[in-house]
């Protein structure tokens, strides 16, 4: 058996899933969306990760959900299920969408970035999913790679554990909930207690 080298825990940079996402150009994802979001949407699946985000992140985010896909974990992320969606405008008809979606999902992963401020939907599906399940958790997305894994939320932020990664040399990198800096980190499949969503 093939020797596993551990090298660091980090949290995941926008060069490192951008990266992740130039598996796909944009016309594959364009192309793909819409069948993929009915196909979907008809079997009324549940999720592991509710992914919240900025739509402005959306290329990193496509390459964070690769990475949590790649691990085991099946995402939900909103503009890829249901394009047709109006997420410039808060809408009734979104809101009970991400509110279904939400239930249908056994945690929420929230991205901070730069862009994560500027969000109308995000702080909500925080609230909704802390108040609906309470397996919630923050990604802290920083600009460059093999930055410390600490992380302090600002305000409401800093209640909720936070995710990094842990890489090795071979294979994916393996994904860590830490519910402090000084914490000792608990595997992601762990901290959701493992009941994986049934497909």
């Amino acid at each position: 058996m093939e020797a596993v080298t551990k090298k660091h825990m980090s949290k995941f940079s926008r060069t490192q899933l951008k990266r992740k996402s130039l598996n796909y150009s944009d016309f594959q994802i364009k192309n793909n969306l819409k069948d993929l979001s009915r196909l979907q949407r008809s079997l009324n699946k549940r999720y592991d990760i509710f992914l919240s985000h900025n739509f402005l992140d959306a290329e990193i985010i496509f390459g964070l959900k690769e990475i949590l896909e790649e691990s085991g974990f099946s995402v939900f992320v909103d503009w890829i299920e249901a394009p047709e969606l109006d997420r410039k405008n808060v809408t009734p008809v979104t809101a009970a969408y991400l509110r279904d979606a939400m239930r249908r999902s056994n945690s929420l992963l929230y991205a901070v970035s730069e862009n994560s401020d500027g969000s109308k939907w995000m702080p909500w599906e925080l609230g909704f999913s802390d108040g609906l399940h309470g397996h919630v958790a923050i990604v802290p997305i920083s600009e460059y790679e093999n930055t410390a894994d600490s992380y302090q939320g600002k305000e409401y932020l800093g209640l909720y554990p936070y995710v990094t990664a842990e890489s090795y040399q071979f294979g994916l990198p393996r994904i860590l909930v830490r519910k402090s800096a000084g914490a000792s980190p608990e595997d992601l499949k762990g901290w959701l207690g493992y009941k994986r969503a049934a497909y």
